[in-house]
């Protein structure tokens, strides 16, 4: 953003300029101090972007006389506005003790803190909304600490002066602003309300809680849009596990994606958190925590408040627990009790890079901004994932019956060694009785020094079961045969094997043979028979598990990662189905094929139902827009 320090200086003689504060998708701010009281101050400078606009300036001569009127402990005072020459500049009170983001970046907050920093917010909220002042664009770059600790909401009334009734964005689709604690309706352009700002608040709350945000960030501003606008967040338990159910219920009430399922003022927010803290640590957790919260005798009184009994704190609570259980009350203990202790538990801090801060719009010209809602599209349709789906699972399924590789393969010749009767160099499927000894035979053209038949049964190129018996003369003379044991085979394996014959002496291989087999065991009534159906039922089971959670709207992560995983296994599931079906011998080849496409099988299904689950919710608000 481009800065002429000497024009801002020439449009404000009385005070002396500094340098530069900071900067953010709404302005730069400098330093300044008033020349006669001696006041410091901050000078912010709105984009040239906004102030070239007419209407914008209408706004912020409109909007500077309402902020002029707000008067509260928890609001940063406004001493001046001033519009010259293109430029648009706001005076405020100077805070140099950092924003809530740089201090929940740096050193972090415990619960406790964190509940008090968004008490004391609220009650400048109230305070505002009192005079029918929305905020708009809370979040905790514009939450600011005094020199004496005391925070303080800043940059009130900035994003109507710059978006009027809508927010804007860039015809790119770079968001003015910071999307990640929009509210719903503020996202589609609907009515605003006080519950808009309670979305900001509970959003930043739930950040300050579990170090992330309700709605995964993967540095697409719209796309984070798109989640507020239309899904469901993430619930706390998930993300925070230690937060006391109490506070976590308020959190995601304050989170609804209808505003009339929130709390409709930002006192009722700040009083259902001050009960929730003061159920789950007792009374007098924010005194403990020395954090003012002025200006809000409700919220405040609160913290006095248990609305239910509280059950025993506990460290991951923010409270120390009791070492051991109080003695009995005698008539000496007459002195109130003292408030719980705040324990020294490791504080949050962000789990993941500093959230995008919104568009710097140095040289953005006006008729680039437009409503955000112009460049907030509907989800793609489903059609084509889903499509992708249903092929990739034929394709496993097609690939489980006829198989990938062959199972025969060998150095024996032609009649040397019969299985059950069976040539196994003829490539016909040899009949397996594996509850009985299975006759291996070796002819006249097979190894003549052979004293040993070694038969094996494979499945996936692992074995499952082997025997062997010597090789004895037949009653013809002309050769020798022998009966090999497969042992519990019969109650492991059914179906189509892939089967081996040895022929040894001694210890030494002299010849084999890999052929197709067939057992007369029921492939459905053995082990492997069980363990192919549990697995299948188990990966169906949690597929549509995994799609139910993504056609509400949560755990959308989660949930893909999930269904990826299940397509995996149902695409192994069903060469299994094959193999206990007596229909193909399984290969390592076909395993992996179908694995691989039952995985992409899963996720091409989990952004079908993503974006079918979110095209009904569009579709859902869509009307309701059109009725209201």
């Amino acid at each position: 953003m481009t800065l002429d320090r000497q024009e801002v200086v020439d449009a404000l003689p009385g005070y002396e300029i500094g340098g530069e504060l900071g900067r953010g998708g709404w302005g730069v701010v400098l330093a300044g101090t008033h020349r006669q009281l001696g006041r410091q101050v901050a000078v912010k400078q709105l984009p040239r972007a906004f102030a070239a606009d007419a209407t914008v300036r209408a706004r912020f001569i409109a909007e500077a006389r309402v902020l002029a009127a707000l008067d509260h402990p928890h609001i940063v005072p406004v001493y001046d506005y001033v519009e010259r020459d293109g430029l648009c500049l706001l005076v405020m009170e100077q805070l140099p003790g950092g924003t809530v983001w740089s201090r929940f970046s740096s050193t972090g907050f415990t619960p406790p803190a964190a509940a008090a920093a968004v008490l004391a917010s609220i009650a400048g909220l109230q305070a505002a909304h009192d005079h029918q002042v929305l905020h708009r664009d809370i979040k905790p770059e514009n939450l600011m600490f005094s020199a004496g600790g005391a925070l303080k909401v800043t940059d009130f009334g900035i994003a109507k002066v710059v978006g009027g009734d809508g927010t804007l964005a860039t015809r790119a689709g770079e968001v003015v602003g910071t999307p990640a604690y929009i509210a719903p309706e503020q996202a589609r352009g609907g009515e605003l309300s006080p519950a808009t700002d309670v979305y900001a608040v509970a959003t930043m709350f739930y950040e300050l809680l579990s170090g992330r945000l309700p709605f995964d960030d993967d540095g697409d501003a719209m796309a984070l849009l798109f989640k507020h606008a239309f899904e469901t967040p993430t619930p706390l338990r998930e993300s925070a596990p230690f937060v006391p159910d109490a506070i976590g219920a308020v959190v995601m009430k304050g989170l609804a994606t209808d505003p009339a399922d929130r709390f409709d003022s930002a006192e009722g927010f700040g009083v259902a958190i001050a009960e929730a803290c003061t159920t789950a640590w007792g009374t007098g957790w924010l005194a403990a925590e020395g954090s003012p919260v002025m200006g809000a005798s409700s919220i405040v009184a609160a913290t006095e408040r248990v609305t239910s009994p509280p059950r025993p704190p506990t460290v991951n609570d923010g409270v120390a627990a009791p070492a051991a259980p109080p003695a009995p009350p005698t008539i000496a203990d007459t002195a109130p009790p003292r408030p719980p202790t705040i324990a020294e538990a490791p504080p949050v801090r962000p789990a993941g890079a500093e959230h995008d801060q919104g568009a710097q719009l140095a040289d953005v010209a006006e008729d680039e901004l437009v409503p955000v809602q112009s460049v907030l599209t509907p989800p793609p349709r489903a059609t084509v994932p889903l499509v992708i789906a249903v092929v990739l699972l034929l394709a496993a399924l097609a690939i489980a019956l006829l198989g990938i590789g062959r199972a025969s393969g060998g150095d024996l010749a032609r009649g040397a060694v019969t299985v059950a009767g069976v040539d196994p160099t003829s490539g016909e499927v040899v009949k397996l009785d594996l509850s009985e000894a299975v006759p291996v035979a070796v002819g006249a053209a097979g190894p003549a020094t052979a004293d040993r038949a070694r038969l094996s049964v494979q499945a996936a190129g692992q074995q499952v079961s082997s025997g062997s018996g010597p090789l004895q003369p037949d009653s013809s003379g002309t050769g020798r045969s022998a009966s090999v044991d497969l042992g519990s085979a019969r109650y492991l394996v059914g179906g189509r094997v892939a089967g081996e014959v040895e022929v040894l002496q001694g210890t030494t291989v002299v010849g084999h043979q890999r052929f197709g087999g067939q057992t007369a065991q029921f492939g459905l009534l053995t082990a492997a028979g069980a363990v192919v159906v549990l697995l299948l039922l188990f990966a169906v089971a949690y597929a549509e598990s995994f799609a139910r959670s993504l056609r509400r709207g949560k755990r959308t992560t989660t949930a893909t990662v999930g269904l990826t995983l299940m397509g995996l296994l149902i695409g192994a599931g069903l060469v299994g189905l094959s193999w206990v079906l007596a229909v193909r011998s399984p290969t390592v080849a076909s395993l992996l094929v179908c694995a691989v496409l039952g995985a992409g099988a899963g996720a091409a299904a989990a952004i079908a139902t993503r974006r079918r689950a979110r095209s009904r919710r569009f579709a859902r608000l869509a009307r309701r827009e059109a009725t209201t």
